[in-house]
């Protein structure tokens, strides 16, 4: 199942009853947002949403335009309880995560956000007010509690505000050892056992560990090659060091994310 489709059947679904939908009625439509065509989706109806760059309307899937409504359910965008000037937007919600298993939802909120989301007296799903760095430490104790039933987990670290990228970028998480973090700006897969390991690394030799995570971020940055003398001279005199960077991903773009946020 495609991940929006997922997020749909698991968490947006409800909305569509606050939407103004249109049936394909067999029609071969493509969604503008995730640019699929409409055999492909979960469900057959869509939305005709105003592109505000196209200036013309444009078929968006009822999956992904449960990422631009505003609904009660969300709590307020702007304004106050009494006089709200809009209400709050799944695929808005910047500096917020989401969490999404086979049996609960949560919203990982900012306090800015928390507040305005709970003035709704129907709140689409569970929220916990925790942010930045705490929100990851808290999906991935949550994921390794789960069980296997649980799974995919759809793990959103910050919904942002670019909807098409957001959903372009959508991937499973399929079980508790490597979870992929999604967001507008790409996918990273964190192997959670390697990531303990760093943690302990970075506990137990504090000094190798910032050698070590400076060497990493320059060469994934291009600042330095891996032949570089002083790294090659580092690894050498830390075997720990060497054991842990052979198994980092290849891709640069994850070991940085795995160096932030460990």
């Amino acid at each position: 199942m495609d991940p929006i489709d997922y997020l749909w059947k698991r968490l947006t679904e409800p909305l569509g009853d606050e939407m103004v939908l249109q049936e394909t009625n067999g029609d071969d439509v493509t969604c503008y947002c995730c640019d699929r065509k409409s055999k492909y989706w979960a469900t057959d109806s869509y939305v005709n949403r105003q592109d505000s760059y196209l200036k013309m309307d444009v078929p968006v899937c009822a999956p992904c335009n449960a990422l631009f409504l505003g609904t009660q359910r969300l709590g307020i965008e702007k304004g106050t309880p009494e006089k709200p000037a809009g209400f709050g937007k799944l695929g808005m919600l910047a500096g917020c995560g989401l969490i999404v298993t086979a049996k609960e939802s949560i919203i990982l909120t900012n306090p800015g956000w928390h507040k305005r989301i709970s003035y709704s007296d129907n709140v689409l799903c569970r929220l916990e007010m925790v942010s930045g760095k705490s929100a990851f430490e808290y999906t991935v104790a949550l994921i390794k509690e789960l069980e296997p039933a649980d799974f995919p987990v759809i793990y959103i670290s910050d919904l942002g505000r670019k909807k098409a990228e957001l959903v372009k970028n959508l991937i499973l998480t399929s079980d508790s050892k490597v979870l992929i973090s999604c967001s507008a700006n790409g996918a990273a897969r964190i192997d959670l056992e390697l990531l303990d390991e760093l943690q302990t690394f970075a506990v137990n030799d504090k000094k190798s560990w910032t050698k070590f995570k400076k060497f990493i971020n320059d060469a994934s940055n291009g600042r330095i090659s891996p032949s570089d003398e002083k790294l090659q001279e580092f690894m050498a005199s830390s075997p720990e060091s060497l054991r842990l960077a052979r198994l980092l991903p290849a891709d640069p773009h994850e070991k940085l994310s795995l160096m932030r946020i460990v």
